[in-house]
């Protein structure tokens, strides 16, 4: 018997696959949704497990979206642009637009989904990079609340949505 239905937006990802996995060890059924754009396509060690499906698609689509959040009970929204410290500053614009429109789509959707179906819960993977102007290490829960905000237009962006 199933723990209930899951929707993880970048599943492939390196945080997202590791999301994937535990789901799927805790007995949910799960709905994943990449667009593989900085990996490719990686193999995982459960693209195999009948309680897994992957689609291949792009997070910014609200339609696709509520489309698989039908009888979800659960999100998981991992899906971001991302690109390593370099890009974060290079292209700042690019990331910016780009998660505003993911964040934006996976907002619509899960507020359809919670209204209109059978979604109870949302969960927002963040970054360490709103640590970004951290002082002092390791950093721990509650201290992006206490350091200045970070300088990357990505670490920012992560923040605001926590």
């Amino acid at each position: 018997m199933s723990a209930g239905k899951v929707l993880v937006t970048g599943s492939s990802g390196f945080i997202g696959g590791y999301v994937v996995q535990e789901l799927l060890a805790r007995g949910y059924t799960v709905v994943g949704i990449d667009d593989h754009s900085k990996y490719g396509k990686v193999a995982k060690p459960y693209d195999d497990d009948p309680n897994y499906t992957l689609v291949e698609g792009d997070a910014c689509d609200v339609e696709v979206l509520r489309g698989l959040l039908e009888g979800c009970t659960h999100l998981i929204a991992g899906a971001a642009m991302i690109g390593g410290i370099s890009y974060f500053h290079t292209y700042a614009y690019d990331l910016l637009a780009t998660n505003e429109r993911i964040i934006a789509a996976t907002c619509d959707a899960a507020i359809d989904a919670h209204l209109n179906g059978t979604l109870e819960k949302v969960t927002y993977l963040s970054s360490s990079m709103v640590f970004e102007s951290a002082d002092t290490w390791p950093s721990y829960e509650g201290q992006q609340h206490e350091v200045p905000p970070p300088h990357s237009s990505y670490g920012f962006q992560k923040l605001a949505v926590e």
